[in-house]
């Protein structure tokens, strides 16, 4: 079974690179959600505004993420995916200095292409 979980995880893998490279473009055109900035604001909206606003391809590249995370651990690999990692990390960072997302989806655009 095993062989089968590491074709699967490889594929899971490419579907989020893909996913987050789509994400990424998304938001340097200006669609805001992947790095969190505005979620804290989203709380505070009402259930309908919320779930108009909300990022949906977010979400799902969050749980892509998160699976790709199980399955690595049930497999024994020890680090936890990158990109989903970095993701996070950047989702998670906020201060006065922290650039908008669109230049954040720029950034990293450009580190991929490198």
């Amino acid at each position: 079974m095993r062989p089968s979980e590491e074709r699967k995880l490889l594929a899971l893998e490419a579907e989020y690179r893909a996913s987050l490279k789509a994400a990424l473009e998304q938001c340097v055109a200006g669609r805001y959600g992947l790095f969190g900035h505005n979620d804290r604001a989203l709380e505070q909206l009402g259930k309908h505004a919320r779930a108009k606003l909300i990022n949906r391809d977010v979400e799902q590249l969050l749980e892509l993420g998160s699976e790709i995370d199980r399955l690595r651990s049930r497999l024994g690999y020890t680090e936890p995916f990158a990109l989903h990692q970095r993701l996070m990390t950047m989702r998670s960072s906020r201060h006065a200095n922290t650039p908008g997302e669109p230049i954040l989806a720029r950034q990293w655009l450009d580190e991929m292409a490198g």
